[in-house]
């Protein structure tokens, strides 16, 4: 009496099985399988005793199948179709754990919002590799327009037929203060809170320097600056030094603001626009599914970002 316990398994029995029934004889089904006969009749008839029940009918000319050889058919190919499934859905998981992203974002966010963002994938899929370029805005367009990268990161532009925008932020502008500076205080600042200040600014040559130029311009306002600079980076070192006040968005400094290092003051009344940013990639390109995780993070950031800046100018 078999044990209701007992389970044989179905793995090589399960291709020679199958075999047989498709050619309806033991020999010809071995000789597909380039395996002995004896070896494929072994293995059928150590399940039929297994199941006390014979899975063929046998005649001089050939096998048939039983009625309970026709029910085990029906199952081995139902699970072959339930193992080719989980093992498509395998193929796209593991796409997660393997894989290289490359990605083109402007500094304001490749020193800061990225490396962040990176952190958290890299953790939950240790073996996804990751490139990243800082490049200027008009090079990242254009990385992405050639296909080059999987997606990019700069200032806000229009979408395409080719180009598609995933998500937008408005960064605001401010003054950033070392925490023991007066205007640390202060919720909200206008330009005339800094006359008189020495001033650290970007130059135009970045995007924040340029956005904070056409604003002054536009309303006849003038800020003679005691320092320059092309980097964010010396701007926010210079200000940690206390040599004065800086300019700079609200993202250039959203780490130091965390660490209690700086304070960000956002700007009211002044002209000057948050500098918009965008994620985009090129609708031609198949994304991985680590490039889908990843885009799908930055999006969250945004609207996070986003929300945030709201809060803010409320």
């Amino acid at each position: 009496m078999r044990s209701p316990n007992r389970v044989f398994t179905l793995s090589r029995f399960s291709i020679y099985f199958e075999m047989v029934a498709q050619t309806g004889s033991i020999r010809q089904a071995a000789s597909a399988l380039n395996v002995s006969p004896s070896a494929v009749n072994r293995q059928i008839l150590a399940v039929e005793e297994e199941m006390e029940t014979p899975l063929f009918h046998r005649h001089s000319s050939g096998l048939t199948l039983t009625t309970a050889g026709e029910l085990l058919l029906a199952a081995i190919i139902s699970g072959k179709r339930d193992f080719e499934l989980f093992q498509s859905r395998l193929d796209r998981l593991s796409g997660l754990h393997g894989g290289v992203v490359e990605i083109a974002a402007i500094e304001a966010v490749s020193d800061r919002l990225i490396p962040d963002i990176l952190s958290d994938v890299t953790k939950q899929h240790p073996r996804v590799e990751f490139k990243l370029q800082t490049l200027d805005f008009k090079a990242i367009w254009q990385a992405v327009s050639r296909n080059e990268v999987d997606f990019g990161i700069s200032l806000a532009g229009k979408s395409s037929r080719q180009v598609r925008i995933v998500s937008t932020l408005q960064a605001a502008i401010g003054f950033v203060v070392r925490p023991d500076h007066p205007l640390a205080q202060r919720d909200h600042a206008r330009l005339n809170h800094v006359f008189g200040s020495k001033l650290i600014l970007p130059d135009s040559t970045l995007a924040v320097g340029a956005a904070i130029q056409e604003g002054l311009a536009q309303h006849n306002v003038s800020l003679h600056p005691t320092f320059t600079s092309n980097r964010i980076a010396s701007i926010k070192a210079l200000i940690r030094s206390g040599l004065g006040v800086g300019m700079l968005t609200q993202m250039d400094v959203m780490n130091e603001v965390k660490a209690g290092e700086l304070c960000f003051v956002p700007l009211t009344e002044s002209g000057i626009r948050p500098l918009g940013f965008c994620l985009f990639y090129n609708t031609q390109r198949r994304l991985s599914a680590a490039a889908q995780t990843t885009l799908d993070l930055i999006t969250e950031n945004f609207h996070a970002l986003a929300e945030q800046n709201a809060e803010v100018a409320s």
